[in-house]
């Protein structure tokens, strides 16, 4: 029996469960490496989804640029700037980024995160300034790297404002790859 307060369990945890996501990424990427280029992304969807007191229906602009560094084949880290507005005038720009992950050659898995600055406009009062956004984003990826998928995140001020009120979207997204020829190939 460990003595007391040894970080022998703490350190088992740890190694099993490294091992096992290790194993249960291994089992998911069984597809192509892939080195998705730059793109423009164009959203719209519901803001506020959860709470019918402010729901109104939103707009993004996003670039996502390529990133040569790569953790493995089949994981793309993406720096990505944007722009949210809502039909009620709210508006948050932001800067984050995108951790994608290819399942089986075409299906794209990505969390991200971001933070910036939300003005609220006519719009939900998110109780500071500062804006933190944190989320999902499930795609197909076609053989020309278009996307078409679904984004789902929480906006947040992390508690920095005396209000936290927080909302979540989810909006239909649709990204362009800007590479040479494409999206406005010569014939």
């Amino acid at each position: 029996m460990p003595p007391h307060g040894s970080k022998e369990p703490e350190n088992r945890l740890k190694f099993f469960s490294e091992i096992g996501s290790r194993a249960l990424l291994s089992f998911l990427l069984c597809s192509k490496a892939f080195c998705a280029p730059s793109c423009l992304s164009v959203a719209t969807g519901v803001f506020d989804l959860l709470r019918d007191k402010y729901r109104t229906w939103e707009f993004e602009i996003e670039y996502k640029t390529y990133f040569p560094w790569k953790p493995n084949p089949h994981v793309n880290l993406r720096p990505l700037i944007g722009l949210m507005a809502t039909i009620e005038g709210s508006v948050y720009a932001y800067g984050g980024l995108n951790f994608d992950i290819l399942l089986f050659d075409h299906l794209v898995f990505a969390p991200g995160f971001a933070a910036g600055y939300y003005y609220q406009g006519g719009g939900k009062n998110l109780g500071y300034p500062a804006e933190f956004r944190s989320g999902i984003e499930l795609a197909w990826q076609f053989d020309d790297y278009r996307r078409l998928g679904v984004h789902f995140y929480h906006l947040s001020n992390a508690s920095l404002g005396r209000r936290n009120p927080g909302e979540e979207s989810l909006v239909l997204f649709y990204d362009i790859p800007i590479i040479k020829g494409f999206p406005f190939n010569s014939r």
